[in-house]
């Protein structure tokens, strides 16, 4: 296949999103949705429906159109959202970052970047947190470590660590949940339902779910189980946390770091198809969020280097190991 981002879908798209015909609710596309935009073999109003297209199928063939986002003069949030998130699971990469694009004017059209929400930072550890799935009698289960404790991450031109212990204060109080590519409206499991057990160790955070209790859930089992997804994010805040920032010399190099000694909150652990952290929109809150208790920064090209550098790759490495030996792994 040689699917490439459907220009045309997405100026319709964002057609929609300006006049405000958004639609929050549930999704799905049938085949006799299909049809109906297709009418009388219409094949430009039915093309531009969709995020892709796939140059090798006939174009007045349903083969050749892709990734649906709407209906019924509509465009459907959720619709965006499984596009992005299929589109992600194939490595078309252009097309899922479209649907991220559409998705952030869909929000900032409803207002929701106001949202108390958008006041929470994600983290995407490349490292470490790799998921697994498996049957427990009646339960579907997924486990691993969406948050690693000592381990560098560079966050633009500065890197930043979350110390040992620094989820104690905030799990004492929290009522997390699992869900889907952080979406509130597809939980997986809670903590306050019995499906969710966290447990703090000197590793970092590690969780154990039954989602099989959800719709969104059981798919998300299968993803993971199969190895289309295996990664997780984590959401939380500094709003009574604890943060220090110190400057190290690196190679001969000044540059600052980031400690998290104790997050405020934590909201959810999310399998992620598309790691939020790859998406220059959200970089850019999210340092936003991050740098808002910061001294004033030194910050050169030079810095910008080492702090995702080699350096932090075998530091990493250390702490994956360490990871794969943890009781808690062990079959």
């Amino acid at each position: 296949m040689a699917i490439t981002v459907n220009r045309k879908g997405i100026s319709h798209a964002r057609s929609l999103i300006a006049a405000g015909k958004i639609d929050e609710g549930a999704w799905s596309f049938s085949a006799a949705d299909g049809n109906a935009l297709l009418g009388d073999n219409d094949w430009a109003g039915y093309g531009k429906w969709f995020l892709a297209v796939d140059g090798e199928a006939d174009p007045e063939t349903k083969e050749h159109f892709k990734y649906p986002f709407g209906k019924a003069g509509k465009i459907y949030r959720r619709g965006v959202i499984a596009a992005k998130s299929r589109a992600a699971q194939q490595n078309l990469t252009a097309v899922a970052e479209a649907a991220d694009s559409l998705l952030e004017a869909i929000d900032k059209k409803l207002g929701k970047e106001e949202d108390s929400a958008d006041e929470s930072e994600r983290r995407f550890q490349p490292f470490g947190q790799e998921m697994r799935a498996f049957e427990d009698g009646e339960a579907l289960v997924i486990e691993g470590y969406p948050i690693v404790y000592d381990v560098y991450a560079p966050i633009g031109w500065f890197r930043e660590i979350i110390r040992v212990g620094a989820a104690a204060k905030a799990l004492k109080k929290a009522d997390e949940l699992v869900l889907w590519d952080h979406e509130s409206g597809q939980p997986m499991a809670r903590r306050s339902a019995g499906t969710l057990k966290v447990a703090e160790d000197e590793y970092g955070v590690f969780i154990r779910a039954d989602v099989s209790k959800t719709r969104w859930g059981r798919d998300g089992y299968e993803a993971i189980k199969n190895k289309v997804i295996n990664k997780m994010s984590f959401a939380f805040d500094m709003n009574g946390g604890t943060e220090q920032w110190v400057k190290e010399e690196i190679e001969g190099v000044q540059i600052e770091t980031r400690e998290i000694l104790a997050f405020g909150h934590l909201y959810d652990y999310s399998p992620v198809s598309y790691p939020a952290y790859t998406q220059t929109a959200v970089s850019a809150r999210a340092l936003e969020l991050a740098v808002r208790n910061r001294p004033e920064p030194e910050v050169s090209e030079e810095a910008d280097a080492v702090a995702s550098g080699e350096l932090l790759v075998m530091r990493n490495k250390i702490v994956r190991e360490r990871i794969e030996q943890s009781y808690l792994l062990k079959e």
